[in-house]
């Protein structure tokens, strides 16, 4: 008899584990399952409480960014994946006499490996064009609705 029970007992436990798998696999879009995060060091020039005033500082840089991070509005002049990457943005952005907030940020983007490749070629070159290029391209993926 208590083999019986135990094998009532494992049978129902594989049908609700078999249903449970079944709703995850078919119902759910993979990005709902796990939400992969990208880490980003960024080189913030302020946050705001309002859109309006973030849109003010911006428009008086080149190349800022407006990104909405839980209720706040940074704006951002540089961003990398590495801190090689982000040296070389805050080189010229010290040039310019900017001042700024080193910050890492954790945004969910499902195209992670476009920005490795952004910082892959940041990290390599060392023409002031090419790195604002490239950070002006990291920064508006990074905003990319």
């Amino acid at each position: 008899m208590k083999v019986k029970k135990k094998l009532i007992f494992i049978l129902l436990a594989l049908a609700i584990g078999a249903t449970l798998a079944f709703f995850t696999l078919f119902y759910l879009k993979p990005d709902e399952i796990v939400k992969q995060k990208l880490q980003l060091k960024v080189l913030q020039i302020g946050v705001y409480s309002s859109y309006e005033n973030a849109l003010d500082a911006k428009e008086k840089l080149e190349n800022a960014v407006i990104y909405e991070d839980q209720g706040f509005y940074r704006v951002l002049v540089g961003a990398s994946t590495s801190d090689e990457g982000l040296e070389k943005v805050e080189e010229i952005m010290k040039k310019k006499g900017l001042n700024y907030y080193k910050k890492d940020l954790w945004i969910e983007k499902n195209n992670q490996d476009l920005f490795k490749k952004y910082n892959m070629m940041l990290e390599k070159t060392e023409e002031e064009e090419v790195i604002l290029l490239l950070n002006s391209r990291i920064l508006e993926k990074m905003v990319e609705v």
